[in-house]
């Protein structure tokens, strides 16, 4: 029973500091994704660059 008190207090713990964080983040923030090509500036969306791509597989053909 008491581990039962220990889970349920950490899931407490865990929720209130996802809530937490969830109130401090501004609801604009972008997250985790990259919109423009970190090499050229090319505009990708987060999808891999087609002209970074097409150089780094063109072996001098």
């Amino acid at each position: 029973m008491v581990l039962a008190y220990i889970g349920i207090a950490i899931g407490v713990l865990i929720v209130a500091i996802l809530i937490v964080k969830i109130a401090k983040t501004n609801p604009r923030d972008v997250a985790g994704i990259d919109v423009y090509c970190r090499k050229c500036g090319l505009e990708t969306r987060g999808l891999n660059c087609p002209k970074c791509e097409k150089k780094s597989n063109s072996f001098g053909v």
